[in-house]
Parts: structure tokens; sequence; C-alpha cells
């Protein structure tokens, strides 16, 4: 009995053991199914890929770091239906991969694989880029200005900008002028800018612009929309030439001096209360009016309120190109007494009345309700332009002048 039972379980450890080396060889061969052609050897991978979107092309950008044996690199795109390839000449530190891709316009899906000399490869790197093209720049529009001025006392041109759509990928405004030393000028200001100068301008050239694109953050690529060609500035010589005329400042309600024109010491005859001088502007009627006045009436406080105006000076220069230029003052009013000239002059300033004859351009004593002086300039220069009054400071004398209509300057045929 016992030698039985001792067989069975001899024969049950027998057929275990058996059992075991089966399902052991079996799972220990699995694997070679997978390795039949030999084991898998992968090559590095290629590093910190970029794609950067452009003008129907991307531009792609990429590290070869780990993998010294890389010897080529494929590049698919749009689920593999085309693709290009590139030998790589590794070097032994880090290399760069540049790669400027022509591709027509739309999103495509890149796989990037790198092969060493034996054929083996490396696992797919996947990255998305964008190409622009002719879809996208047809919808650029130009940004709109709405005003455009040349001031020649500065010389400069002012363009005021409209607004665009900044999604659309508006970045800058590019102008094309000329300046005064006859060159071309390309001045390119951010489209954040509501207003671009373009200084040294020279008058009588007209300018050209476009709008430039740049359609999102990865783009090495600018676009352009066509040029708005043959624009000219409206030529503006001098300013605050209206009445009402503008001021710069008033002391209490009825003296003050005027924005734009420049005044010297003779002509801000008004002392106020806050120790300041004044001159130039009256109020009259609510309105402000250009003024030079001395004296005053005897029922003042005190008397006479206004000194008397030696060489009284209020002007403005400009800059002016050779040619010939008149300088209308339309309804003054002038009193009795004392003299005031309109007078041109080559320069930064108004001789005194005893130098006009040889240091003007041309002068004119004002008399009667307007005025009108004509001088040519032989050769570009800065001239002022304005009025020279010499008044007593008599009481009752009729020492003023006053401007209540408008000045224009013009160039003349």
């Amino acid at each position: 009995m016992k030698t039985q039972l001792i067989k069975i379980i001899g024969k049950s450890i027998l057929l275990g053991v058996a059992l075991l080396h089966l399902f052991s060889c079996s799972k220990s061969d699995d694997y070679k199914k997978y390795i039949k052609d030999g084991e898998i050897s992968y090559t590095g991978k290629i590093d910190s890929i970029q794609v950067y979107s452009g003008k129907e092309r991307v531009y792609i950008t990429g590290l070869f770091m780990a993998d010294p044996k890389i010897e080529r690199l494929k590049v698919y795109w749009d689920n593999r239906q085309d693709s290009t390839e590139l030998t790589i000449n590794r070097t032994s530190g880090v290399d760069t991969l540049k790669l400027s891709l022509p591709i027509r316009e739309g999103v495509h899906n890149f796989e990037f694989i790198t092969f060493d000399g034996q054929g083996n490869k490396s696992l797919s790197v996947f990255k998305t880029g964008i190409s622009y093209g002719e879809r996208y720049g047809s919808g650029l529009l130009n940004r709109p200005y709405y005003t455009t001025g040349y001031f020649a006392g500065d010389q400069n041109t002012t363009i005021a900008w409209g607004g665009i759509d900044l999604t659309s990928g508006a970045t800058f405004t590019e102008v094309e002028y000329t300046n005064t030393a006859g060159k071309l000028v390309i001045q390119r200001d951010s489209i954040h800018i509501g207003e671009s100068i373009l200084k040294n301008y020279l008058p009588g050239k007209p300018y050209r612009y476009r709008t430039l694109f740049i359609p999102d953050t990865l783009s090495v690529d600018t676009f352009y929309t066509n040029y708005v060609t043959q624009i000219l500035p409206k030529e503006i010589y001098l300013k605050n030439m209206n009445f009402p005329f503008q001021t710069a400042a008033m002391a209490g309600s009825r003296w003050g001096t005027p924005a734009d024109w420049q005044l010297n010491d003779a002509a801000k005859n008004f002392k106020h209360t806050d120790n300041n001088f004044y001159g130039g502007i009256e109020i009259r009627s609510n309105q402000a009016c250009l003024s030079l006045e001395a004296g005053w009436w005897q029922w003042a406080t005190p008397s006479p309120n206004l000194a008397p105006i030696v060489n009284g000076k209020m002007y403005q220069t400009t800059n002016l190109q050779p040619g010939k230029y008149r300088f209308t003052i339309t309804k003054l009013d002038k009193g009795a007494a004392g003299t005031v000239h309109l007078v041109a002059a080559k320069g930064t300033q108004l001789p005194d009345q005893a130098n006009l004859a040889a240091a003007s351009l041309a002068y004119k004593v004002i008399s009667g309700t307007d005025a009108l002086l004509e001088f040519n300039l032989s050769e570009a220069s800065a001239v002022t332009i304005g009025l020279l009054g010499n008044m007593p400071g008599t009481a009752s004398d009729g020492s003023y002048i006053k401007i209540t209509g408008n000045m224009t300057f013009d160039v003349l045929p």
C-alpha cells in the first residue's frame, strides 16, 4: 500500500516538472517571433523641434544632440503624402537643423525620423506648422489715414492714422518720402502709434505707404499690402491764422498771449498783478483778436496801463523753398497813432524799424482794413513773417492794431 502511494506521488511530481518545463520553454521562446530579423536598434531622435510659419513655406529648426551616428533625417507631412530627406553631417558637439521647406498654404502635420548608416531609425517626432499664402494675403487691407499735413515751420509732415483690425496680424505702417536733402527715407512705425511724423519732409513731393502684417508669433515672414501712392500732404506754413485766435495764456478776462505766435518783450507790455507780462491778445465781444496796443484810455486805473511799444514784434518763423509768396490779412482795425509794418525777413527774427530796408525781404506799412505783402525767395531758407509795431504810450492817442479777420499764406505760381 505504501509502495503504491509513493509511486503515485512520484509520477505526479514528474508530470508537474514536465508541464513546468513545457510552459517555461514556450514563454521564453515567445519573444523570438519579434526579433526573428535580429534585435531592434533605435537611433537618437532629433531634439527641440520648432516649426515656424512663413509665406508659402515653413522654417524648421531642431538639435542633433545625443547620437553621433545619425546620418539622415526624413521629414514627412500630411500623413506621409509627401516627404523630403536630408543628409546630416554630425560633429562632436550639438548640431543644428535649419530647413526652409516650400509648402502649400494651410496647416500641416510633420513627422521627423532620423537614420544611422545601418538604416536604424529613431522613434518619430511629431509637430504642426502653418504656411500662409494668397488666401491670407488677399484679405489684408491697408491701414486708413484721415489727415496728412506738412508744416513748414518744423518741416515735418504729420499723418493721423485710422484704426485697423489687429487680429489680422497688422504690425507696422511703412512710409516712403523724400527729405529736404533729396534722399528717399523709409520710416516704419508700430501699428499701435496713432500718428506718424515724417521729419525734414521736402514740400511738394508726394509720399506713399503700405501696411505690414506678421500673421502669428512664429512667423518668419512679413506680408505687405500694395502701396497707397501719390499722397500730397496739405502744406501749412503758419499756425493760428484764423479769428477768433487761440490763446496760450490769459491775464484776467481781457489781455493775453496768442498760441504759436512769438512776441518779444517790447510787445508784451501789459503787466498783470501776477507780475508777468502779456501781449498779443485782446478779448473783444468775448472773442480773441490779435492785438498790439500802447497807452490806454485816461479813465483806466492806473493810467496808463499799457507801456509804449518800441520795435514790438509778433511773428512766426517758417521754412520755405525758392519761390514767390503772398501773406494776407483781412479785416483789421488800426488806430491813428504809431506805425505798424507787415514784414517778411530771412532768418528767425524780424528786424527793427531802422533796419527794414536792409534786412527785409519785403515790408509794408499797414493802413486801412486789410494788408497784403508779397516777396520772392531765391534759395531755401527760414523766413520770419509778422507785425512790427512802434506805438506811443500817451493817453487817448489811438495806439493800437486789432486783427479780427483771417490770415492766408500762399505760394504763387
